[in-house]
């Protein structure tokens, strides 16, 4: 089960025991007989956000030049590493490092 504080609206999450993938709105948020379950971050959902693997660094960067190594964010120049699961994760991060959302590109 997925604690709601981590969650913001237009999070990508399920709902138990579906395969529906669906962006969080306010009623999701206020009904407390959906169990929500997070989405792995995987290859599939970094390529429809938009995140490019460079085989060279064997990372994926994305055009805000933010670095994703073995799912553990790489900020430049400051000594600290993100460790990220799933997707809200990721969506949530990005939010707070560029103050925008995270958009899906394809």
């Amino acid at each position: 089960m997925l604690p709601i504080e981590e969650l913001r609206i237009g999070n990508y999450v399920t709902q138990k025991g579906s395969n529906f993938i669906e962006s969080i709105d306010l009623d999701v948020l206020c009904r407390k007989d959906i169990i929500l379950e997070p989405i792995p971050l995987n290859e599939y959902w970094l390529n429809k956000y938009g995140f490019i693997y460079n085989i060279e660094t064997e990372c994926y960067h994305s055009e805000n030049n933010l670095i994703l190594l073995n799912k553990k964010f790489i900020l430049q120049d400051i000594d600290l590493t993100v460790k990220i699961k799933y997707v809200h994760q990721l969506q949530n991060l990005f939010f707070a490092l560029t103050s925008k959302e995270l958009e899906i590109k394809n």
